[in-house]
């Protein structure tokens, strides 16, 4: 799927129906979600998202949040649009008291359903699982793409064991049949 990607090389698409990681997906329903983020803006170049979660870790720990739920969102399609101009956030689940300064962003999210699937391993496994999940999962489902991002559900901090490892769920919101909704 995503194997034009810097850095990534060494991805090789499934054939459509074949699951040799032993990817299984759960429906999970999640509350509304309040995020404070710091968005990247061309993520793919050097070591933008890392420094950047790096800076939000920092400033959580700061105020008490850095226990939260840590996510990691982006909003293009890197085969689609030209790299430069993609964004991704690095974010962090916050109680509704918490407050955003020193240009930590805040979005929320309604409630939604995801198909939820464990990653831990490099890169190129997340690669794959997002590939078998569009290609040969959802097709089956009976769901089809909510108007979210895919998500990132890091297990602990973000990058806690490095660029070359993942401990992570990911979420792809859905709805049943054709009907979708946009993110506030």
């Amino acid at each position: 799927m995503m194997s034009s990607l810097p850095g990534i090389t060494n991805v090789a698409a499934l054939p459509r129906g074949e699951n040799p990681d032993g990817f299984a997906v759960r429906l999970r329903s999640l509350p509304p979600r309040r995020v404070f983020y710091r968005r990247v803006l061309r993520p793919f170049e050097g070591d933008r998202v890392p420094r950047a979660a790096a800076r939000l870790v920092g400033w959580a720990r700061e105020r008490g949040l850095a226990g939260g739920q840590w996510l990691g969102y982006q909003w293009e399609e890197p085969e689609i649009v030209p790299l430069h101009r993609c964004r991704y956030d690095v974010g962090l689940e916050v109680p509704s008291t918490a407050v955003a300064s020193d240009g930590v962003g805040e979005i929320r999210f309604a409630k939604m359903v995801v198909a939820e699937l464990d990653i831990v391993g490099p890169i190129e496994l997340e690669m794959r699982a997002l590939d078998w999940l569009y290609g040969t999962w959802l097709p089956a489902s009976g769901f089809v793409p909510d108007h979210q991002p895919v998500f990132e559900s890091w297990i602990g901090e973000p990058f806690a064991h490095g660029t070359e490892h993942f401990t992570l769920r990911l979420q792809l919101p859905v709805v049943k049949g054709r009907r979708a909704r946009r993110a506030r």
